[in-house]
């Protein structure tokens, strides 16, 4: 079967449906419950959804598809009885492709087209018929049968020739015990255009032959010489792409290829029903008997079914029944049920601008025109200083360029090559991420053999004593997610995910150690900047920003806090002003040198529904996905808070910026963090950046929130006012004017239900798991929502940390499936779990032993005054 068109399909809009194998196009309705169409399409062909929506209440989704002979509109119809037929829809059909066929429940009948008998709805499909170019197929088989009324109220309509291709037509017995409506099957003598294959390879690592594979790669490997000598850039491009075609090859053939088609088993007893149903309806049909017993097979078939359902479920969650955790099975699990996103659809029309696209390959070009011009762009040069830095790089990349590639810095003092000791240790440590545009993947690298480390070896110390990265490195596939909330039609509206080359980020995670380390040793970033740096995470700023909030409101004092936005941050790096810092600090040249090459003439393709757009290049930014980005946005951000005036301090984490003070009058707070917001404003504009006011938060934590002061905390960021607001979320952490926490614990409670709910369903199915299994997802899915953060929370009112226990004795309630009424004593006796302010307190003590291992005395120095 390739197309199935349903009606009345009782989907809400956030109702999750799938049917493998196919892609699915749906219509719901919004306010009332009932009706709602869907057309899903076999994943091969070639198709993309025209419209979806409400034309006169008469529900439609309509899909064109690619055939040898053309384009073809297929429609999912759906008319309610009390509904007239929508002339206006069929011309609009008509005006989008003239061979157009529709199928669906118009709740029509008409003695002339087969019924047996005329309502109205029936003589307005008359009309239509002979006002329009559709016809209609000429039979008068019953589609609609309940006790012993029979008549015909689907319809089959097309427009010339699409309705000479159609044959074949035949109807079934009805599915399921509710619906009346037989299904009607016919074949389309048209053969339509298949997909253009994935552009990359899905692998069933789970029947990977590891042993054949390492054979293959190491016989793949023995072909390259390796007494040759890397002396150019094509010979690098040339060796690098060599080493991904071996690890792909050797994947071939000793790694099956996913067909992303699932099975579903169903019993023995099932397929006799089946078999029995047939029978019965076949003999009712065409000699009168057998009728009492095929709606009798029709129950048993219907509970058969639920059994089998049943069963599936129950040998799915028999993981959680076993009296050792496998860890993986049991995440398997969770993973199925809790945050299930299925596979999101771009809708039917794109916009970019004054431009339409509804093609995939038109879509996918429009999303690489978008991202070319409006997010990866080249910023001009608008004041003396942007042309003082660009001239200054270019000095600098002709004088690094002089010592050519075909003269490499091995002897350089500054450089050192790269171990295997050091590259299997990377290896080791790589996630199970998607491949990028060369197809291999990480699984694959971690099963590595001693060639293939001294082809790496040989490979990535080249790359890095001749400063160059090799091209197939720098080309990514760029994926698109919606934005949650954001309009469908707009390109605007999807982030990308940049897919790259495996083989290339482990080389780039090695480069993020050197640089790393060498930052650090020289002392370059800022000291309040924690984002991914060792020894440091989100609450050291956490816990600064509450510490100096928590003074000032002890004090009887005003506190006031900016949480800066800015606008693309990672995509809008500047090449040349991080390149002059890297000059500037006087980096190792060869850091430097690589760094240019890895910025240069960056390529990536839109990817979707398995079409790829044209190449583009990446102008600006640090590349999506690659660990290396973090550090150089931190590198080029470095000197952002050195204007920012005495007695302000600040707090980074990547490219969350916040900045805060503190003052017994509320104009002196004003005072600073205006001049803070202008002396910031200043250095992005120097450095490209672009503060977004809208999204820059302000909060006044005042120890009089009521009262009205004559010198009110009003600041204006780009001439737009910004006022202070009730709260607002830092890092996770959700902060009010006066650290009330209310708000803060309302969205721990909202985060967790749906996984409270998930414990109560896993074990309403599975009513004999292991207690210890299920206390075990507790404490990974729920207890970290409710203490990350905790420790700020010590000091917080009783009833804040009433609220936290609360989520706690129900999180282990469900776990334990335990009636609502059992006391919260018993519950944590019998797991041996400790209240939840008593854990926090635990977990803070270890933090701050932890800082003083390390010698972070601003950390220490915080948490010991929440412990006091």
């Amino acid at each position: 079967m390739d197309i199935i068109s349903i009606n009345e399909t009782n989907l809400h809009e956030k109702t999750q449906f799938q049917l493998p194998g196919f892609n699915v196009f749906r219509f719901d309705r919004s306010v009332k419950k009932g009706g709602g169409v869907l057309l899903a399409i076999r994943k091969e062909m070639q198709c993309y959804e025209i419209l979806s929506q409400n034309i006169d209440d008469n529900e439609c989704v309509a899909v064109q598809i690619s055939t040898k002979s053309g384009p073809l509109l297929i429609c999912s119809l759906y008319i309610p009885p009390r509904i007239k037929i929508s002339s206006r829809l069929f011309d609009q059909l008509l005006n989008i492709n003239a061979n157009c066929l529709i199928m669906g429940d118009l709740n029509a009948a008409s003695t002339i087209l087969g019924s047996r008998k005329t309502n109205n709805k029936g003589i307005q499909l008359q009309e239509l018929l002979n006002n329009t170019g559709f016809s209609c197929i000429d039979d008068n088989i019953t589609t609609y049968e309940r006790n012993q009324y029979e008549e015909k109220l689907d319809w089959i309509l097309a427009t010339r020739p699409i309705i000479f291709c159609i044959n074949n037509v035949n109807t079934h017995m009805p599915l399921g015990t509710v619906s009346g409506h037989k299904p009607l099957t016919f074949n389309l003598m048209t053969m339509p255009d298949d997909k253009p294959p994935s552009p990359r390879i899905q692998f069933s690592f789970n029947l990977a032959n590891w042993s054949l594979y390492r054979h293959v790669l190491n016989e793949k490997l023995m072909q390259w010489d390796m007494n040759h000598k890397l002396v150019s850039a094509n010979d690098i491009d040339e060796y690098a792409n060599f080493i991904s075609e071996s690890i792909v090859a050797a994947a071939r053939s000793a790694i099956p290829q996913s067909s992303g088609k699932i099975k579903i088993e169903i019993s023995p007893v099932t397929k006799h029903l089946i078999n029995l149903k047939h029978q019965f309806y076949r003999s009712w049909k065409q000699h009168g008997i057998g009728k009492s017993q095929y709606y009798r097979t029709r129950e048993q078939l219907t509970l058969s079914l639920r059994n089998d359902r049943i069963a599936r479920l129950k040998k799915i969650c028999h993981t959680l029944t076993t009296k050792q955790m496998n860890t993986g099975k049991v995440w398997a699990l969770i993973r199925k049920y809790h945050n299930k996103r299925t596979k999101q659809k771009i809708t039917s029309v794109l916009k970019y601008q004054q431009m339409k696209a509804n093609s995939d390959l038109e879509k996918v070009n429009m999303f690489a025109t978008y991202f070319e011009n409006d997010v990866y762009p080249s910023t001009p040069d608008t004041s003396a200083f942007h042309v003082h830095i660009s001239e200054v790089v270019k000095k600098i990349k002709k004088s690094i360029n002089n010592s050519s590639i075909n003269s490499p810095s091995i002897n350089s003092q500054d450089f050192q090559v790269i171990t295997p000791k050091e590259l299997k240790s990377i290896l080791k440590q790589l996630p199970n991420s998607a491949p990028g545009p060369d197809n291999v993947h990480n699984r694959c690298l971690k099963n590595f053999t001693k060639s293939l480390i001294d082809h790496l070896l040989n490979l990535m110390n080249t790359s890095l004593s001749f400063g160059y990265i090799p091209s197939s490195w720098k080309n990514a596939f760029i994926i698109l997610l919606l934005k949650p909330g954001k309009d469908r039609t707009q390109v605007s509206s999807y982030r990308p995910i940049s897919l790259l080359s495996c083989v290339g980020k482990v080389l780039e995670k090695i480069i993020k150690q050197r640089l790393s380390t060498e930052l650090k040793q020289r002392n370059i970033l800022p000291r309040h900047q924690a984002g991914f740096l060792e020894g440091k995470s989100t609450m050291y700023n956490i816990l600064r920003l509450n510490r100096c909030a928590r003074q000032a409101l002890d004090r009887n004092h005003h506190a006031g806090v900016i949480f800066f936005d800015i606008k693309s941050a990672f995509d809008s790096v500047w090449h040349d002003g991080l390149i002059y810092k890297m000059n500037d600090f006087r980096l190792p040249v060869y850091l430097i040198r690589w760094t240019i090459s890895f910025l240069y003439r960056r390529t990536a393709q839109i990817e979707l529904e398995n079409q790829l757009s044209h190449s583009f290049e990446i102008k600006s930014g640090t590349p999506q996905g690659s660990p290396l980005s973090p550090l150089l946005y931190i590198l080029f951000t470095s000197d952002s808070m050195n204007s920012i005036p005495f007695k302000v301090e600040y707090g980074l984490f990547a490219d969350d910026t916040a900045i805060f003070t503190s003052s017994n009058t509320t104009s002196r707070v004003r005072d600073r963090l205006q001049e803070s917001i202008n002396q910031f404003i200043k250095w992005c504009d120097s450095w490209k950046l672009v503060i977004q006011p809208t999204k820059t938060e302000l909060i006044h934590f005042s120890p009089h929130p009521r009262k009205k002061y004559p010198n009110p905390i009003h600041l204006r960021v780009s001439n737009i006012g910004l006022r202070p607001q009730p709260s607002a979320r830092y890092l996770g952490i959700i902060f009010d004017k006066q650290l009330h926490w209310k708000e803060h614990v309302k969205n721990i409670e909202a985060r967790t239900q749906s996984r409270i709910n998930l414990l109560r369903y896993l074990n309403k199915i599975t009513p004999d798991s292991n207690e210890k299994i299920m206390l075990n997802i507790y404490k990974s899915l729920i207890r970290p929502i409710l203490t990350y953060g905790s420790s700020i929370l010590l000091r917080a009112e009783d009833k804040i940390w009433n609220r936290l226990q609360i989520v706690q004795n129900k999180s282990l309630r469900a776990a334990l499936n335990l009636p609502h009424f059992t006391s919260a004593t018993y519950i944590h006796q019998i797991t041996n779990i400790p209240y939840i302010r008593s854990y926090a307190t635990v977990l803070t003590e270890r933090a701050l032993t932890r800082s003083q291992q390390m010698e972070d005395t601003v950390t220490e120095q915080n948490i010991i005054s929440l412990l006091n």
